[in-house]
């Protein structure tokens, strides 16, 4: 699914898959943000194919966060010659294949091949890839290394118009038009989630972001109301995660 000028959704929610992974389209290569669960590389690349983008190499793949249905795939990328970034705080479920039976209700079906990262991130870079600046803003609750990225779709700018601007929250909340609020929020099972950090996240998200686009980590693309919409997702919040 194309969703702007530059960027594809390749695997995820509307492919009957767990974890949307989505595509940035540059000159010469790809960069992924999230790479879907273990099952996924078959999908993603298809897709690569089918939007005219096999012959290019996927050369970055960006991680939201270190879940199995996120980074499922990282080492498989890793191998093909893709530089895996991910915060320092997430490192750790790379390195040791995700969370193990023993630590979480994921249970043993859910961990995936071990990959050392080749980029931790902390927040507050701007990662460049073919023109594309990436910001990246650490915003933790859902786990300890969660992160957004922001970009600009450069290929849509028109004179001195900016192109759109693109939010991708990973699983901190999702759009769903059935849903309440037309949101849903992340998964509580985590050992490291927090819901004090995940409250200061959706106070600074609600101040800061206005994108024309959203893209999350599961349900559909968001391309109208990014604020009014992340505003409900801290509403619903507030309401029941208390």
């Amino acid at each position: 699914m194309q969703i702007t000028r530059s960027v594809y959704l390749v695997s995820g929610s509307s492919y009957d898959r767990l974890g949307n992974v989505y595509a940035i389209r540059g000159e010469k290569s790809v960069a992924l943000v999230d790479c879907g669960d273990t099952d996924a590389a078959g999908e993603i690349e298809s897709s690569l194919r089918r939007f005219g983008m096999g012959e290019m190499p996927v050369a970055c793949v960006f991680l939201t966060h270190g879940h199995t249905d996120h980074a499922g795939t990282a080492a498989y990328f890793r191998k093909k010659g893709a530089r895996i970034f991910v915060h320092e705080a997430d490192a750790h479920l790379l390195r040791e294949g995700g969370l193990t039976a023993e630590r979480t209700p994921y249970g043993e079906g859910f961990t995936f091949p071990v990959c050392e990262p080749d980029v931790l991130l902390r927040g507050g870079e701007t990662l460049e890839f073919e023109g594309f600046q990436i910001r990246v803003w650490s915003l933790p609750g859902h786990t300890d290394g969660s992160v957004f990225y922001e970009m600009e779709d450069l290929r849509e700018r028109e004179g001195d118009a900016p192109g759109r601007t693109i939010l991708f929250p990973g699983d901190t909340f999702s759009f769903d038009r059935e849903a309440e609020e037309h949101v849903i929020l992340c998964w509580k099972g985590s050992p490291d989630y927090d819901p004090e950090k995940l409250r200061r996240t959706f106070d600074f998200a609600c101040q800061k972001f206005f994108p024309q686009v959203i893209l999350s980590g599961h349900g559909m693309p968001l391309l109208t109301n990014g604020n009014a919409v992340i505003r409900a997702a801290a509403r619903l919040f507030l309401r029941t995660y208390r």
